[in-house]
């Protein structure tokens, strides 16, 4: 079962945090989507952590979940964060894990503080997400979502707030919307539940949080990629419908360290439940 807790940062911030795993486990940072929240990791299971060696320490990013909001922030005020949760907990070196919206967070800290890194990785991360090029390629609720990031904010708290209310309870309702490999992946028994948990906490505060967060992926991402010189592992499904490959293909151009894998027949959720295990490897190899 997960445990929680709570560091008090130099500004005066609440970060909140779960622990799931093994509490001597293998130590992995990992950056929830967006918006989502610390309970994240639900949807894999602490079983699998725990048959892996892996302690996974998921914190609230600020405004969402219990984590307090944090005004004018970035990508790159990120490492400084994490470095202060890994410092409370006294780990030494660790790994980052970001998943879909947490992929830029765990590229700022490769880029950042490579040595207190042991591995980073990415698993269907989101890159800049208001190109022309991409929002085509992107189911309409997706591309009218990041559209409202940008240039509606406002907007964009009530569409969070219709699909949270909405969020694991009919999963019948997504069949048209999701691609089958993440629809088969929510049949999984408790995982579309486990989702709506996430989805709601993450707007335990309101909808400000979030939409910050969205925002910073239609906006110059601010973090030099060409920086990062350690390996960084990205994992992503071809199928996937919230960020296309096209997109990581040609932003992985930018760092020459990056070393993805692909799978042909998943999609954006079905990669990390389904090939956790090739997750962790990367994870613990560094």
């Amino acid at each position: 079962m997960a445990t929680e807790g709570n560091v008090v940062l130099a500004d005066g911030r609440n970060m909140t945090f779960a622990q799931y795993g093994s509490p001597d486990g293998h130590p992995v940072l990992y950056f929830h989507g967006t918006p989502s929240s610390r309970l994240e990791p639900l949807l894999i299971g602490d079983d699998t952590f725990v048959r892996l060696g892996l302690r996974i320490i998921a914190p609230d990013r600020p405004g969402m979940g219990r984590s307090s909001f944090q005004p004018h922030r970035s990508f790159t005020h990120w490492p400084v964060d994490a470095i202060a949760l890994a410092d409370a907990l006294g780990l030494g070196k660790f790994s980052v894990l970001g998943n879909s919206g947490g992929g830029v967070y765990a590229a700022a800290c490769a880029a950042r503080i490579p040595e207190r890194l042991h591995s980073a990785v990415i698993v269907s991360g989101a890159w800049r997400m208001d190109q022309s090029q991409v929002l085509a390629h992107l189911h309409f609720m997706t591309r009218l979502a990041w559209r409202l990031a940008k240039h509606a904010p406002m907007l964009l708290g009530l569409l969070l707030r219709s699909m949270a209310a909405s969020a694991g309870k009919d999963l019948t309702q997504m069949k048209s919307i999701l691609p089958q490999p993440d629809y088969d992946a929510f049949e999984y028994p408790g995982r579309y539940e486990a989702f709506g948990y996430m989805f709601r906490e993450a707007l335990r505060q309101g909808t400000r949080g979030a939409a910050w967060d969205m925002r910073l992926y239609v906006h110059p991402l601010g973090v030099r990629l060409q920086d990062i010189q350690m390996p960084l592992h990205v994992f992503h499904g071809e199928k996937d419908a919230n960020v296309p490959m096209a997109l990581v293909r040609e932003t992985l151009i930018a760092i020459p360290t990056a070393k993805l894998t692909t799978y042909p027949h998943e999609a954006h959720l079905s990669t990390l439940c389904n090939r956790f295990d090739d997750i962790a490897q990367a994870l613990l190899e560094g």
